[in-house]
């Protein structure tokens, strides 16, 4: 089968797990014999290893918008998608995120009548096809208009990431054809094994206030409060400068220098997983999964989560891991006492979340599923 994935990001450069999701997508699919492209932004040139990558795609500036530059964008992605459609002629297009990019990569894909499957690990269409009167109102003038490519479209079938995901999915987008998959993670071994010495905390992901770094900051005050020292806490990620600058700033405000390190981005989260203890993610977002979830129970990392949205899905309260109320700091704080220093009950908790990883999240059983759902759709 040739694929074709369109994506607004693809690695090297990624903003969090929804890229590197699809990066592992594309590495499983050519290993098993499929001939796949991808057709992505040109936000930066770096050479990859997988050698079919066209980073052609321009983005919309939002910053400084005006409805001509946005419709050269459009037209240039559409016509450029409509290129690489005619000089690979894929059998099935597989689209991710678009955001940014526009719409106008799924015209040209609806105006060549490829079979299309998305991926929905984000509600990204929703800037492009929000219900208001409005919205709709400048939707269907567009259409009309000489020289634009608008066409309605459906997002139709999807690959959803979550349960959650998927009765929003069918309110708003009319979305009928839904495969619920999760993401993956490749599977260690076993269980790497943890030092008792210090209690080793970690954060990892995009540094902005939706993610709330703030939340876990606060949390590990409250440790400190209790005259409780015997902790460090490893950030891992960069982001909004202001966000991270009030962060550091907080850092040294709550007294924790002595316990918080920033470590900017890290590419390889091996090592890192393998030394610290429990994963705190205290998101304020609806997040759709959780990747950083999967990778970090994989190595035998436990991980305290809100209790809702895309972690709720992944972690079984009290079982391998701890949720707590959304953007609570005091229900945070007790579910990180309960863990401090209790290495029998991360022991047990630490065992439950690698078999659960194995059993459930394995990225060889995941993509096989994908890969079943794309040769689905394109015998339809």
């Amino acid at each position: 089968m040739k694929i074709l994935i369109l994506s607004n990001y693809y690695p090297p450069y990624y903003i969090g797990g929804y890229e590197l999701a699809c990066y592992d997508t594309v590495q499983f699919l050519e290993k098993a014999g499929h001939e796949v492209y991808v057709l992505t932004g040109n936000h930066k040139e770096e050479s990859v290893s997988f050698e079919k990558v066209y980073r052609k795609l321009k983005y919309i500036d939002y910053k400084d918008p005006s409805y001509f530059d946005k419709n050269v964008v459009e037209e240039f992605n559409y016509e450029t998608t409509q290129d690489v459609i005619k000089k690979i002629k894929p059998d099935l297009v597989y689209i991710w995120s678009l955001r940014l990019v526009s719409l106008s990569p799924i015209w040209a894909v609806e105006k060549e009548k490829i079979k299309k499957v998305f991926e929905i690990g984000d509600f990204w269409m929703k800037g492009f096809l929000a219900n208001n009167f409005m919205s709709k109102l400048k939707r269907e003038v567009k259409q009309l208009l000489p020289g634009f490519k608008a066409i309605d479209i459906k997002i139709d079938p999807i690959i959803s990431v979550s349960k959650w995901m998927i009765p929003e999915m069918k309110e708003s987008y009319g979305t009928q054809n839904i495969f619920q998959i999760p993401n993956g993670t490749k599977i260690t071994k076993e269980k790497s094994s943890k030092s008792k010495e210090l209690m080793q905390y970690m954060f990892c992901g995009r540094l902005d206030y939706s993610k709330g770094l703030d939340l876990a900051l606060k949390a590990l005050s409250n440790l400190r409060d209790r005259k409780i020292y015997d902790f460090e806490f490893h950030i891992y990620g960069d982001g909004d400068k202001e966000y991270i600058d009030k962060c550091k700033k907080m850092v040294e405000v709550l007294c924790l220098t002595n316990h918080v390190i920033f470590h900017g981005k890290v590419d390889n989260l091996e090592e890192v997983y393998k030394n610290n203890h429990v994963l705190l993610m205290p998101t304020r977002m609806r997040e759709p999964f959780g990747l950083v979830l999967i990778e970090a129970m994989n190595y035998g990392v436990v991980s305290i989560a809100p209790d809702d949205f895309g972690p709720a899905e992944i972690i079984d309260d009290s079982k391998n891991g701890l949720l707590f109320t959304p953007s609570c700091v005091e229900d945070l704080t007790f579910k990180i006492l309960l863990l401090h220093n209790s290495w029998d009950l991360l022991e047990k908790y630490r065992t439950n979340a690698y078999q659960k990883v194995k059993n459930k999240f394995d990225i060889n059983i995941v993509k096989k599923q994908v890969e079943d759902v794309l040769l689905k759709i394109t015998r339809v």
